[in-house]
């Protein structure tokens, strides 16, 4: 079981990562208008935060499916999409200037909790 927990939390970092390295790949994206399919794909594959990015999401998934054959859908999942919700977020604020409201901020808090509790009781 503690194996599954294991891969749990590296398809969680993978993915946040994967989704991290998404939005700073957008920062290098030139407008491609004008630009022939050989050259738009030249200019994607170069773009390494974008190729990592895509390395990262299909890792996520060969792990998220490992934690899956010891974990309960039911208490993984929530865990993945708040954990991966969490570490975007700090990421956003601290490192790209991100800024959040209160209640975004209150929201987090919540989403924190509800993890706190369905990894309290996991059997």
């Amino acid at each position: 079981m503690a194996q599954g927990y294991l891969f749990l939390i590296i398809a969680l970092v993978f993915n946040a990562t994967a989704n991290i390295l998404m939005k700073l790949a957008s920062r290098r994206v030139e407008p491609m208008e004008g630009l022939s399919l050989v050259q738009k794909g030249l200019a994607l594959a170069t773009n390494y935060h974008l190729v990592l990015g895509l390395v990262l999401f299909a890792s996520n998934i060969l792990f998220y499916v490992l934690a899956l054959k010891r974990i309960n859908l039911s208490i993984a999942y929530p865990i993945m999409s708040s954990g991966g919700f969490l570490i975007i977020s700090v990421f956003s604020v601290y490192y790209l200037r991100e800024t959040l409201t209160t209640l975004q901020i209150g929201g987090i808090v919540m989403i924190a909790a509800g993890i706190a509790m369905v990894a309290y009781n996991m059997s």
